[in-house]
């Protein structure tokens, strides 16, 4: 999926960033370990996905975008809940948020 998203990263839809957001995610939560002959292209590719999330960055995002853009980051540095909740934030939801963030 990274070496697809390499080839255009400003033309790529929001489930490039996603789909390996979401594997990392899953990764972390169940303790799943890399197969060791797989294990340095998996990190590898990990480590892309930050810089891509930069090269599409001249595109028009939208919300969805932006949520698996920051998942994608935030996964390729290991934040993998952190990955996980922005999946989940959407414009409305983040002022939802805030707002309980700052009433607590």
């Amino acid at each position: 999926m990274v070496h697809a998203l390499k080839q255009a990263p400003a033309k790529a839809d929001f489930t490039y960033f996603q789909f390996p957001a979401w594997v990392e995610v899953y990764r972390q939560k169940n303790s799943v370990e890399i197969p060791t002959d797989l294990e340095a292209d998996y990190f590898s590719a990990l480590s892309e996905l930050p810089s891509l999330v930069a090269a599409s960055a001249k595109r028009k995002w939208d919300s969805n975008f932006l949520c698996c853009a920051l998942s994608a980051i935030a996964a390729a540095k290991g934040f993998g809940s952190v990955a996980e909740a922005v999946q989940e934030i959407n414009p409305e939801v983040a002022e939802e948020f805030m707002e309980w963030f700052f009433n607590r």
